[in-house]
């Protein structure tokens, strides 16, 4: 239930841009609690503590609503990656790696609510080009940054010799982007899909340096 803590409802000074994060993460909490056909502006209305009037306010139609939520999840993952990361002491790109394929798993309610809008939207995207457009876009930019994170971690000697840094980039996003359904329909605990994860990364880094050794030290 998104609420300003007492009032039951959103808080009543915010600008309309958190009013409408506020909005999409309600759309997170049905779709993530009762599936995509829970979907609805009144459904998400009550979600929210507001009335459907002020979801329709910010968007005339579920298809608005939706579309925006599809785009809100980069914001909702990079803010609890930002977490992650900052609880790690000097962490290596390796480390960084492992700290947002984790974030990105559905292994707490926010990551199982992000995890189930996820499939909810490819599944929807499949019969719908505004939602494959976004859906794209996003692998494109998680693509290019899981190559660029890979390339530092080559220019730092963290690599074993001959990593292709754009198959290994691929690799390990839709690796990691098949585990996701088989954790939420309890195929796979969390801790199973991340040994899984830590394997394929096992493949590419060297083994993790000693306290005092350099990066350019590391041998295989």
């Amino acid at each position: 239930m998104v609420s300003d803590g007492g009032s039951g409802g959103l808080p009543k000074r915010v600008d309309p841009g958190e009013r409408r994060q506020a909005i999409a993460a309600a759309v997170y909490e049905v779709i993530g609690e009762r599936g995509w056909e829970a979907v609805s502006l009144r459904d998400v209305a009550s979600a929210a503590g507001v009335s459907m009037g002020q979801v329709q306010h910010y968007f005339t139609t579920k298809s608005d609503m939706l579309l925006f939520a599809l785009g809100y999840n980069r914001a909702r993952v990079l803010a609890r990656l930002q977490q992650e990361v900052a609880a790690l002491p000097d962490p290596t790109q390796r480390e960084q790696i492992r700290a947002a394929m984790r974030v990105s798993l559905p292994m707490d309610t926010p990551g199982r609510q992000e995890a189930a809008v996820n499939i909810a939207f490819l599944s929807a995207a499949t019969v719908t080009p505004a939602y494959a457009q976004i859906l794209r876009d996003e692998y494109a930019q998680v693509l290019a940054l899981a190559q660029a994170q890979l390339g530092a971690a080559a220019a730092n000697g963290e690599l074993r010799e001959g990593i292709d840094l754009r198959r290994e980039a691929a690799a390990l996003f839709f690796l990691l982007d098949g585990l996701i359904g088989p954790v939420l329909i309890g195929v796979l605990t969390p801790e199973a899909a991340l040994d899984i994860l830590d394997h394929q990364l096992e493949r590419i880094f060297r083994c993790p340096p000693r306290a005092g050794d350099s990066p350019r030290a590391i041998v295989e």
